[in-house]
Parts: structure tokens; sequence; C-alpha cells
């Protein structure tokens, strides 16, 4: 009878054991037992803050990734025109991978201090997939950023040849405008003269306009402001003498970059998390 007492309470503290080892995502197998003796040394203890720290700072990037892809996004969809739709896409990648780089960092903190080795297997796992993703995305942005530029002229010099025409103020007469205005640019490669009858590129614009530039291209727009300034010196006091071909590149390049640096950046971080998320969690599994 006494032996039957001790095996039913031994069964019944074993039980409470395997609850509170599931509860902190522990794994002990046959020996329960364990739990009751876990504990991090000093340096595993450090190693879990650092992981929560660590795991702050990248949820923090996540959003940071997000907030620039949604800028980057809308601030590019007034010149998707030149841009194309693949440039805007991307910036929905990163809009897509800072939410998840967040929810990640986010899991990596409750796996450090609720000492979860399951949240850290799922965390080691996860990084390890976006990291992976990250680094394909900054490849794709180096090759994306060299062969837009051919997007760019391709798409620019058919809306030069266009501009001024009625049937084309939506595809080219307003989209060159919003670019010319917002970028401070004018012309397509060599500025003002691409709009003079010398020129012949702004084939609709010179049947009216005798070596005139749009009022878009000017420093300060205001009606016929840029009469008589289509040419190889035009006054930069009056007139952008930049082309757009440049500033639309540069525009572009310069934000993803920023982003791609970002990213580049949060990898770094990454590389980290993944070591401090494995040594904790061999750390837990080996019975402290």
């Amino acid at each position: 009878g006494i032996n039957a007492e001790y095996g039913k309470e031994k069964k019944k503290k074993n039980m409470v054991h395997i609850h509170q080892a599931h509860h902190l995502g522990l794994d002990y197998g046959a020996n329960p037992a364990r739990i009751s003796h876990y504990h991090l040394d000093l340096g595993e203890s450090c190693v879990k803050w650092i992981l929560f720290a660590l795991n702050f700072v990248i949820s923090l990037a996540g959003l940071l990734t997000a907030g620039l892809g949604v800028y980057v996004a809308t601030a590019a969809s007034s010149y998707e025109e030149f841009f194309g739709s693949s440039s805007i896409s991307l910036s929905y990648v990163f809009i897509g991978s800072g939410i998840l780089i967040c929810l990640i960092g986010f899991l990596g903190c409750c796996g450090a201090m609720r000492h979860s080795t399951f949240m850290l297997l799922m965390y080691f796992i996860f990084v390890l997939m976006m990291f992976m993703v990250q680094i394909a995305a900054i490849i794709t942005i180096l090759v994306f950023k060299d062969e837009v530029k051919d997007q760019i002229k391709d798409a620019a010099s058919t809306k030069l040849g266009q501009y001024g025409d009625p049937t084309k103020d939506d595809i080219a007469t307003g989209p060159l405008d919003v670019v010319q205005a917002g970028l401070s640019c004018c012309g397509i490669e060599d500025g003002p003269v691409e709009w003079s009858s010398e020129s012949s590129k702004a084939t609709y614009w010179i049947r009216t306009h005798d070596n005139d530039v749009p009022d878009s291209c000017c420093v300060t727009e205001t009606t016929n402001c840029g009469k008589n300034e289509a040419k190889a010196t035009p006054d930069p006091a009056v007139v952008f003498t930049e082309g757009c071909e440049t500033a639309l590149y540069d525009y572009l390049t310069d934000n993803l970059l920023l982003i791609g640096g970002l990213g580049v950046s949060v990898a770094f971080l990454e590389l980290f998390g993944l070591c401090g998320a494995f040594m904790l969690r061999r750390a837990i599994l080996h019975g402290y």
C-alpha cells in the first residue's frame, strides 16, 4: 500500500514537471525531473539578454525597412511610367520583408525570455530563411539598377516625342511634366537643347514651339517661362540644365540602395541572432 501510494505521488510530480517543461518549450523526454534543476549560468544569462536586445533592434529595423519600402513605393508611383512596374514591385517586397523581420525579432525576444526551445528553433529557421531571401533581394537590386537605366531612357525618349500631343496627355505630357518639375530636370539626356528643332527629338512639340522648353523645365514655373531656352547653354537661373534620364536613375537607385544598405545591416545582425539562438537553445537542452 505504501509503495503504491509513493508511486502515485511520484507519477503526479512527474506530470507536473512535464507540464512545466511544455509551458517553457523544453523537451526533457523521459527525465522530466530535470526541469526542477533548470537554470542558466552567468555567461548563458548574458547570451539570453544580448539575444533579447539584438532582436529588439532587429524588430525596429524591420519596421524601418517596411516604412522605407512604403515611402519608395509611394514616391516612385509618380514615375512608374518611366521605371516600370518591376521597381514598384521591388518596393513591396521590402515592405513585406520588413514586416516579417519585425515579427521574427519579436519571436526571438519571446523565445529568449521564456527559455522556449521551440520558439528558439522556429526563430533560428525563420532567420536563416529570411537571411537567404535578403541576400537574394540585395543581388536583385544590384542587377536591377544596371538594367533600369535603358528602360528609363527608352520610356522617356518615347514620351519626349509625344509631348504636347493632346491625345497623349495621360501617358506622355503629364508624366514628363511631373518628372521635370519634381526632379528639377529638363529633357532626357542632353538637357533643354533636346526641346529644340535642332535636336528633332521632341517631334510633336517643335511643330508649335520654336526653341522653347515646357514650363515644367523652369526653376520658377510661370506661363511661357521657358521661351527661347531650348539651347545648349541655357540660363541655369531660369531652367533646369540636367537631363531627366540621370535624375530618374539617381532617384531610383539612391532609394533602393538605401533600403538595400539597411537590409545588409539587418542581415549582419541576424547572423549574431542565429549564433545566439543556437547557443541559448543548446544550453537549455543540456540540462541546467
